[in-house]
């Protein structure tokens, strides 16, 4: 990882951090995680995300917007039989001050940041995070500092990617990225419902 310390572009910051505003538009929880579809929609293409999810343990989501997503996983691992406990990361710092309030008892696990260059206080069983989260050209290198610093061993990098369903754009081919990026995908899971609008994939630490 020999350019680890670039910068990520600004105008890629500028863009992620204008989306706080746009998501503080509406007080709709889904909404203010970037989500438009609906309650149906929102649970049948995230809750795949939990395909990757084996054992209890702490599950770090990467651009976490107000929580909620990080509320659902848990609720819905626990009719699974899963035990999770949140931690969230997020650019934007009223939509962690959201997830602090939709979190009270784990409000010290949410963080301001980003995960080019935030330096996590531990390491987690689960990191999850969108392909978007950094630009498509420095996304491989993130992949591998995440394994190395984000993860424990043992744990696992779950990768996201969503096209609009109403469009029939298929989500960006995540489990392919990360095979060209010399990683071997562990795992893979989806929305089960034509057209496919998540993708998931899942690398091993």
């Amino acid at each position: 990882m020999t350019n680890r310390r670039r910068a990520l572009p600004q105008s890629f910051l500028d863009s992620a951090r204008a989306l706080e505003q746009s998501y503080l538009e509406t007080d709709d929880p889904v909404r203010q995680s970037g989500f438009g579809g609906g309650a149906k929609r929102w649970r049948a293409e995230r809750e795949p995300i939990l395909d990757a999810v084996e054992h209890d343990g702490d599950i770090l989501d990467i651009g976490c917007a107000n929580g909620h997503l990080l509320e659902c996983l848990v609720s819905w691992g626990r009719e699974r039989g899963l035990n999770l406990t949140p931690h969230g990361l997020d650019l934007g710092p009223r939509l962690i001050d959201l997830a602090r309030l939709r979190h009270p008892n784990f409000a010290e696990n949410f963080h301001v940041g980003n995960a080019w260059d935030w330096r996590p206080p531990r390491r987690y069983r689960y990191v999850y995070m969108l392909y978007d989260c950094v630009p498509e050209a420095y996304l491989a290198e993130c992949f591998g500092r995440l394994l190395a610093v984000f993860i424990e061993p043992g744990g696992r990098l779950i990768v996201g990617a969503y096209g609009p369903k109403t469009r029939g754009v298929p989500p960006f081919d995540i489990a392919a990225f990360i095979r060209d990026a010399g990683l071997t995908v562990a795992g893979t899971s989806g929305d089960a419902d034509p057209p496919v609008a998540a993708a998931f994939a899942w690398v091993d630490a």
